[in-house]
């Protein structure tokens, strides 16, 4: 009987240890290698021309980052950014035009690990192209707003902060906030999201 209760308490102490080591493991980041960071949230356009318009500037959006991560502190990155559209109305509520906003970027991303907890905090900064494609949905409205069909563009700084969990060493969670700058005739674009990355080691 004695010699039963050995083996019980052995194996509830190497099932416990095995159970440890595997949550000590998924909790650590893989330090190098390619990642695919996929987020979806809020939206928000910023500092666009001013036309009279009454306009709508926030709503849903994503992205979506394809990176090299050198060493558990750095990484370099590519992404691009889908903005929620911005609605053009006039006095009378006539939808005059749609602006489609969009950007890419090219980033470095500083990044601080928590101990070995799992959790990452990073900031990015890097460079942007963004982009207000404009078309028009009623040509009387829209050209009493002075709106006409045209694409506007602009490169200006790409800065970002967020945190992320490892869920396991190639999977994580993350939550960022991210703007790509234009200028008074593209706005300011801003992401505010949650979504997941994935690393290949």
């Amino acid at each position: 009987m004695q010699g039963i209760k050995r083996i019980i308490i052995a194996g509830g102490v190497a099932a416990l240890s095995l159970t440890a080591t595997a949550s000590a493991i998924a909790a650590m980041s893989v330090p190098s290698g390619w990642y695919l960071e996929a987020n979806l949230g809020s939206t928000h356009v910023s500092n666009q021309r001013s036309t009279g318009a009454k306009t709508s500037t926030s709503g849903i959006g994503g992205n979506a980052d394809i990176g090299y991560k050198f060493m558990p502190y750095v990484a370099a990155e590519m992404g691009y950014t889908q903005y929620s559209n911005t609605s053009y109305k006039n006095g009378s509520g006539t939808k005059a035009a749609t602006a489609k906003n969009y950007s890419y970027d090219l980033a470095l991303r500083g990044i601080l690990p928590i101990s070995s907890s799992g959790f990452e905090l990073f900031a990015k900064i890097g460079v942007d192209r963004v982009n207000n494609k404009i078309s028009v949905n009623s040509a009387p409205a829209a050209t009493s707003l002075g709106l006409s069909s045209s694409n506007h563009s602009a490169t200006g700084l790409y800065v970002g902060v967020g945190g992320q969990y490892y869920v396991m060493p190639e999977l994580a969670i993350n939550v960022q906030w991210a703007r790509a700058n234009g200028n008074n005739t593209t706005g300011n674009f801003d992401l505010l999201s949650g979504g997941v990355s994935f690393i290949f080691d």
